[in-house]
């Protein structure tokens, strides 16, 4: 036999073992990462500035600054108030900036434009590395998708109409209790800071969706309804320890410390309306 040949015969041996032994991925990753010059299943070009649009509040747009301040994305924001949003909504739609009337959106330096919160931040995340591997996209998917539902469940609260502690009260006890737990469950295990993430043993973009999830719940439980507070990761060892670890990353730290974050805006109590009697006409 030929040393070609043996050598490509010790090849296929070799990636044989780490398929085997359950490593083929770790392989898939390297050549990619050898490939494009960074990490995730579908990288793409860093960005260098990016506008983004949206209103004077976290909301939505939360996590799209998270992982930009994180990662050193240069931005700049358009925020609107309810007084600048019809004009700005009316000139987003007739551009194409805001093709569903909606924030929040991001125009890149080259004008590309994008919508929808969980499709900027993976893309910013594709820009640096941040995709999640290729045998990890569904899973990656499935996270963002419920990361959404149980958002939606306390945007319903914080946007109501009506707010009352009862309200608050019914949250704490029979909604964020269920999905706390299918997130614990979902949660890396307590390791290095290194690897405690959510998928692939690494940062990706979903990790910055989870942590601003987990934030506003955090801070939901801290609302002054007149009712005692509620530490609402305290029974779930795992999701507390990835959301500590992640608020004390460096440049994440220094943003959330920083007068760049915009206040928490919870609902306020809705007073009762005070009870009248009857009282007779006056003639």
């Amino acid at each position: 036999m030929s040393a070609f040949l043996q050598f490509c015969a010790v090849v296929v041996a070799a990636i044989a073992t780490i398929y085997v032994t359950g490593q083929g991925g770790m392989l898939s990753r390297k050549c990619l990462e050898l490939f494009h010059g960074k990490a995730g299943c579908l990288p793409i070009p860093e960005l260098h500035n990016v506008t983004l649009h949206y209103f004077t509040l976290r909301g939505r747009a939360e996590a799209i600054r998270l992982i930009m301040e994180d990662t050193g994305i240069a931005y700049e924001q358009n925020l609107f108030t309810g007084a600048t949003w019809p004009d700005a909504k009316k000139a987003g739609i007739e551009s194409g900036i805001f093709p569903f009337g909606q924030v929040p959106a991001i125009v890149t330096d080259s004008g590309f434009s994008l919508v929808q919160s969980h499709a900027i931040v993976h893309y910013l995340g594709r820009t640096k590395g941040l995709d999640c591997d290729c045998l990890d996209v569904q899973q990656c998917e499935v996270l963002a998708a419920g990361a959404e539902d149980f958002g939606s469940k306390l945007s319903k609260l914080v946007y109501a109409s009506e707010f009352t502690a009862d309200m608050w009260d019914d949250y704490m006890k029979n909604v964020a209790p269920i999905w706390l737990s299918h997130f614990e469950k979902l949660a890396p295990q307590i390791r290095s800071e290194e690897t405690s993430f959510f998928t692939g043993g690494r940062i990706t973009w979903v990790d910055y969706l989870i942590f601003n999830m987990l934030d506003g719940q955090v801070e939901f439980g801290k609302l002054d309804v007149g009712h005692p507070t509620v530490d609402v990761l305290e029974p779930y060892p795992k999701l507390s320890s990835f959301y500590n670890r992640f608020r004390t990353r460096e440049k994440i730290a220094a943003y959330l410390n920083s007068d760049r974050r915009l206040p928490y805006s919870g609902p306020k109590v809705t007073p009762k309306k005070e009870e009248t009697k009857d009282k007779p006409k006056e003639n």
